[in-house]
């Protein structure tokens, strides 16, 4: 890793009530007067190998963040699709790009039920054999360790609905009951004792029964696992924002934030984007609810001190996951010129890597000092 001051340091001693600033933002630039001694937050991208090869306005943006994460890249079953036969080309494009321009990378992720290999999870279910773990998490957590930092070990893994006491009936709950969560961080500490170890999960910012269960949830979960001593340093929280859902309540997700800070791990906004609910209105009116559904947030980050990265699920709609949610704005995909206004604009830069509104909100965010 290149030398550089890229750390997610919080406050230390003498400095314990200041707000971290950010710095180095994917084509949003930090403001020039924070104090360079100030504790300091990374904000990233989700990134595809292909995406770091040609020059490109994308490729320009991506250079220019603190922190990349593997889109789908890194999972288990893009490094192991046959078993015992691990794939390693994409994490190392991704790490060998980040070390020649000064930034960090998030394993992401160990453990996900939907990129799971089908061999894992019937070996998983058949056996219930944790060697089964072990050996993947040797694949790549010896391999990486000092390299990557901080990693994923599971994610998503509650269900407040149709779950078992909270966890989400997946290959790993069956096979190990509800007590995997707290066996995969264990195993990832051995395997590096060097990097931060991360559970992560989404709809936990909305002011509805659903959220409110699952922040709950996470919350007796997080508490569960500190006190078994069992390692854990962060806690995601996955910034899927949707419009049909209102304004997240910026009260709930506040205490939600200072509530995990008080238990001892630090916070990460993860998997930031905006999924609309009208592709009908004038673009000019769905660019700025984008916006501000982004701001509500990011307003909540800027008060958070145990708050020490975001990242964006990508950066241009062209390549965003959510264009997958619809058939129309699948198609819009393939539109001339490549943006023609239908696609979902649920991330900072348009289809032609213009910025949007949503970009000016990080910027204001980013230069808070």
């Amino acid at each position: 890793m290149a030398a550089a001051p890229m750390g997610l340091a919080m406050a230390t001693a003498g400095t314990a009530e200041a707000v971290p600033t950010f710095f180095r933002g994917c084509g949003v630039v930090p403001s020039p007067t924070a104090e360079p001694a100030a504790p300091q937050r990374l904000f990233g991208a989700a990134v595809r190998p292909d995406q770091l090869t040609d020059e490109t306005p994308l490729l320009a943006a991506i250079r220019g963040c603190g922190l990349l994460v593997p889109e789908y890249h890194g999972q288990w079953s893009a490094v192991e699709w046959r078993r015992g036969d691990p794939w390693y080309g994409n994490y190392d494009a991704i790490l060998d790009f980040a070390e020649k321009h000064g930034q960090q990378v998030r394993g992401h992720s160990l453990i996900w039920e939907q990129m799971t290999p089908d061999w894992a999870r019937e070996e998983m279910t058949s056996g219930k054999d944790w060697k089964t773990i072990e050996r993947h998490f040797a694949t790549l957590l010896p391999r990486y360790s000092g390299r990557i930092r901080e990693w994923i070990v599971v994610n998503e893994m509650i269900d407040t609905e149709h779950g078992d006491h909270g966890f989400r009936r997946t290959s790993f709950q069956r096979a190990y009951g509800n007590d995997y969560v707290r066996r995969a961080l264990e195993t990832a500490r051995v395997l590096d004792p060097q990097a931060k170890l991360m559970i992560n999960d989404y709809s936990l910012l909305y002011d509805n029964p659903v959220d409110e269960a699952r922040r709950n949830k996470m919350l007796r979960l997080v508490e569960s696992i500190k006190a078994s001593g069992t390692p854990l340093d962060m806690v995601g929280i996955q910034g899927h924002l949707e419009l049909r859902k209102g304004r997240i309540s910026q009260p709930k997700a506040a205490r939600f934030m200072t509530d995990l800070a008080g238990m001892g791990v630090e916070v990460a906004i993860t998997e930031l984007d905006v999924l609309e609910d009208d592709l009908r209105r004038p673009i000019g009116e769905r660019d700025r609810l984008v916006a501000d559904a982004a701001q509500d947030l990011l307003d909540v980050v800027a008060d958070q001190k145990a708050v020490g990265s975001v990242v964006t699920w990508g950066l241009s709609d062209k390549q965003s996951w959510l264009q997958d949610r619809l058939d129309a704005t699948k198609a819009a995909q393939a539109c001339t010129p490549v943006d023609c206004g239908r696609m979902n604009r649920g991330l900072p830069f348009d289809g032609e890597m213009r910025p949007k509104p949503m970009h000016a909100a990080l910027q204001r965010t980013l230069t808070m000092a």
